[in-house]
């Protein structure tokens, strides 16, 4: 499931706003949230079995075509994917996706950013809090 945010550029690098906005397509988490829209914390620091927005490293996961399917978005770090964190280490970050039910290791090195989604609309119109109660 890929996303869109916007994002401004600074230094040729990327500046995230403290919180933001993303939109899913496609269903790896589940079709109830296909089309959901994310509000996206990149304060809050991600944990296993947190929603997150993970950003990776330009071109580094490219067919090496070009287009503006969301794939190539991704690529280009234009997007980011959302996904479960299943588990992280200092090297990695694994993400788990519920559709199909499968997992993906990415090296931190290969990740710009990951920030933790804190709440969610599904498209019918329902909110969700995702932040544990203090």
């Amino acid at each position: 499931m890929a996303f869109i945010a916007p994002l401004a550029a600074v230094g040729g690098g990327r500046f995230f706003p403290e919180m933001y906005s993303v939109q899913s397509k496609g269903d790896c988490l589940g079709p109830v949230l296909s089309g959901a829209l994310w509000s996206v914390s990149s304060l809050d620091v991600p944990k296993e079995g947190d929603i997150v927005a993970l950003w990776l490293l330009p071109g580094r996961y490219s067919d090496g075509t070009e287009g503006d399917e969301i794939g190539h978005r991704v690529a280009r770090s234009e997007a980011c994917l959302i996904k479960i964190m299943f588990k992280q280490d200092a090297d990695s970050v694994t993400v788990l996706m519920l559709n199909p039910l499968a997992t993906a290791t990415f090296p931190r090195s290969d990740i710009v950013a990951m920030h933790k989604a804190i709440a969610l609309r599904t498209p019918d119109g329902v909110q969700r809090l995702l932040r544990a109660a203090a």
